[in-house]
């Protein structure tokens, strides 16, 4: 029966819109109950546009309930903002949880997939639970979210879990309020949810229980493909160097490092070196791949990472992972695909790697609706360094300095990302990896029009890299939209970078990275910009130097060491080869003449072909077999570095300075004649490169007056050179910025587009 209203003067009634980070983290049964404890009446219910709430009660009830949703959401939640306006009372007698809106413009975001929760992992393992053991248990505070959703309100008819339909006591949990699992979008259990099923390398379905027989599989040495959140992994025993080395042959991975994942905290403990912070990375919701020193006397094999003495580790996230590493040890855990296409998320695609990759598949029937990648991070600073954001942090947005028309951003074609933007915020996308394969390029595709329509965002700016020939660029230009913008690769580094740190105005940008296409047609890498969000000068580069035989030198780093030594004085085929023993006289002869032919030794200003050329001069790097794998041999070797350094020069230049390292190549050639140890000349030669950058940056303010420098680009991955620069820069008085949100790599291009794309486009703001 409703009730009559209460006197004017007693009651209130409010009408309140949160929005942010609000579905999909238990916050309808949070404001349900809080309401409840109040006695106000009213509604909660999920719409495109926030969590809609009305509440109606005295007005002293009525401020407690709004300061407690401000100041204590749910764990998971991210209010952004809270909008309010008063109502007039009406006869009410209870509060209600309503059924989701589905009008109105999306503006809305949801969390991202969520580690099992302490909670759920008890339960998994306690015999006189009803999911004893059960691989899909899951609550408001834990389980697949992004990986599930297939449009927004997030509800479970708008999920992968829709065909699933709810037993009698999983009903009963989802419709009390006062049940950890109300409104648990992917709740179920063994009579009425999801279920695991263990093939063999035909398909075949084997009879038994399917965790313990993959176990046993492991254990004698198989490789098995299991489905995780956001796609397959290809997992084996981690301490079995036979299993490592043949899913290596097999995936076609020779050298990258392998993720490991253990069972507990403990676990790692015994194999890894770690701080608090990444203790509490490692712990988090988010679960990533945390990169750690190898603990000395650890007996996994050299082979998970042989170019590196570090680990990437990380923890169980599903109750799947937590079953399984009970029974096995440590498993290496990498992406369930062939190198550098797109990880396996169904049956049709695990039918590739059954038998040719995998020898068995622990498998299940809940479908994933889109591909989600394991995050991998260090800790540089106490700050997190990202080297690949996905699961656990996608779909999180990114608030802008800036408020313009819908953009959708390309990114690069290596280690691609896509974003979208909508009033002041930008939604980048998880990583999509490398775009040269027709696999990687179609799983793309289908990335950019699933997010677009997920997201409700219809883009009417199209912005994409400078260079003509990128997949990303072709098809940019083929998408209908108002206006297209091309974008500078290194504008686009530095712009990324002050987005995510809120730097307005101009800025010092340090790009250094492999490869970005310059205005003047040539490759560049080594740049010190003035840039703001609309445009960007050239200060000053690294002085180029010829690539012999293009893009060959990238794959055969000795050929930039040869680059280098013909440019600080070494021309002789016999004093060459002293150098480089690894080429012969004819190689250094063909190559050498190819020095003269622009067509054919394109010049490049690019500090990875830097570290390439020292790594090759000390004979860490013969062909490469992924990006940047000289570096990272170059940066282990280094240690913990020096604060000395050899001798540069910025030489003046018509259009931008250079920075010219002829002498120092001269120093670590004496260096190296006189025996001295190869690891203190690569750790002078980190220190060399940054003093000359900060150095660079010093006189670059002395004419333009500009006090914040902005660092980004793939050789800030390095997180002792990154050190080395931040120290640097900072004694000498600048404000210095780098990335803690998206990775320094070519994975925040989409984002420096975008918001060059809003600045460009007349953008609201503020000062740029």
């Amino acid at each position: 029966m409703e009730q009559a209203i209460p006197a004017a003067a007693a009651v209130q009634r409010l009408r309140i819109l949160i929005q942010g980070q609000v579905q999909g983290v238990g916050f309808r049964p949070w404001i349900f109950r809080h309401a409840k404890q109040l006695n106000l009446s009213g509604s909660v219910c999920n719409t495109p546009a926030g969590l809609l709430v009305e509440v109606q009660g005295p007005k002293a009830e009525n401020e407690v309930f709004v300061q407690t949703l401000r100041q204590q959401p749910p764990l998971f939640a991210k209010v952004e903002a809270v909008h309010i306006m008063e109502e007039a009372a009406r006869p009410e007698a209870d509060f209600v949880i309503l059924p989701s809106s589905l009008e109105g413009e999306v503006l809305v975001t949801f969390p991202p997939d969520l580690a099992t929760c302490e909670d759920c992992r008890q339960e998994l393992f306690n015999p006189h639970d009803r999911r004893h053991l059960y691989p899909f248990i899951n609550c408001t505070a834990c389980g697949p979210r992004f990986t599930i959703i297939r449009s927004l309100p997030y509800d479970r008819s708008r999920t992968s879990m829709r065909d699933f339909a709810l037993c009698p006591a999983c009903a009963r949990e989802y419709h009390d309020p006062g049940n950890r699992r109300f409104e648990a979008q992917p709740n179920a259990c063994p009579v009425c949810g999801p279920q695991l099923q263990l093939l063999d390398a035909a398909g075949a379905a084997l009879a038994g229980e399917p965790v313990a027989q993959a176990a046993g599989f492991l254990q004698q040495g198989a490789i098995v493909a299991v489905k995780g959140l956001g796609g397959y992994h290809l997992a084996c025993l981690a301490a079995d160097s036979r299993a490592v080395r043949r899913l290596r042959e097999r995936k076609r991975r020779p050298h990258k490092a392998l993720a490991v994942m253990f069972a507990c905290m403990e676990e790692i403990k015994e194999h890894c070196l770690l701080s608090p912070g990444e203790e509490r990375e490692l712990l988090s919701p988010a679960r990533p791949i945390v990169v750690l020193p190898r603990k000395s006397g650890c007996f996994l094999p050299t082979e998970i990472s042989p170019d590196s003495p570090d680990i990437g580790a990380f923890l169980p996230y599903t109750p799947l992972h937590y079953l399984l590493l009970q029974k096995t040890g440590p498993l290496i855990m990498t992406s369930g695909n062939f190198s550098e296409e797109p990880m396996v998320k169904d049956e049709a695609g695990l039918a590739a790697l059954l038998g040719t990759v995998a020898d068995y598949a622990l498998t299940h029937n809940r479908p994933i609706v889109r591909q989600c990648d394991d995050s991998v991070l260090k800790l540089s600073g106490g700050g997190r360094l990202f080297l690949r954001r996905a699961r656990g942090f996608v779909p999180h947005r990114i608030s802008l300095p800036l408020a313009g028309p819908a953009v959708l951003a390309c990114g690069a074609d290596v280690k691609n990302t896509f974003c979208l933007t909508q009033d002041h915020f930008a939604y980048p996308s998880q990583h999509i990896g490398d775009l040269a394969e027709e696999a990687s390029q179609e799983f793309y595709l289908a990335q950019v029009e699933d997010f677009c329509a997920l997201h409700g965002i219809k883009p009417e700016v199209v912005a994409h890299d400078l260079h003509p020939d990128y997949f990303s660029t072709r098809l940019a230009r083929g998408m209908a939209a108002g206006r297209h913008l091309a974008v500078q690769h290194h504008h686009a580094h530095i712009a990324a970078c002050m987005a995510e740190n809120d730097v307005r105005g101009l800025v010092l940008g340090v790009a250094l990275d492999g490869t970005g296409y310059g205005p003047d047609h040539t490759v560049w890498g080594g740049e010190i910009l003035l840039a703001d969000y609309r445009g960007f000068e050239r200060l000053a580069h690294l002085q180029p130097r010829p690539m012999p035989g293009g893009e060959q030198a990238i794959l055969h780093p000795v050929r930039m060491a040869l680059s280098y030594l013909h440019g600080a004085g070494v021309h002789a085929v016999a004093d060459m080869q002293a150098w480089l023993p690894a080429l012969t006289a004819g190689q250094i002869e063909n190559l050498l003449a190819l020095l003269g032919k622009p067509t054919y030794s394109p010049l490049t200003s690019s500090a990875g072909r830097l570290f390439d050329a020292v790594a090759a001069l000390l004979g860490c790097a013969g062909s490469v077999t992924y990006e940047g794998q000289a570096a990272v041999q170059l940066q282990s070797l280094a240690g913990e570095g020096t604060d000395d350094f050899y001798a540069f020069e910025i030489l003046r230049g018509e259009k931008a300075g250079r920075i010219s390292l002829e002498s120092m190549f001269r120093e670590i050639m004496t260096d190296i004649k006189q025996g001295q140890n190869a690891s203190g000349i690569a750790a002078r030669f980190h220190s060399t490169l940054a003093e000359a950058v900060a150095a660079a940056c010093e006189q670059a303010r002395a004419a333009v007056k500009v006090e914040q420098a902005v660092l980004s680009g793939g050789v800030f991955q390095n997180e002792l050179f990154l050190r080395m620069c931040e120290k640097r820069l900072s004694q000498r008085g600048f404000a210095v910025y780098s990335h803690h949100a998206l990775p320094p790599n070519d994975g925040c291009i989409s984002l420096g587009q975008a918001v060059i794309a809003l600045a460009q486009s007349g953008a609201n703001g503020g000062e740029q």
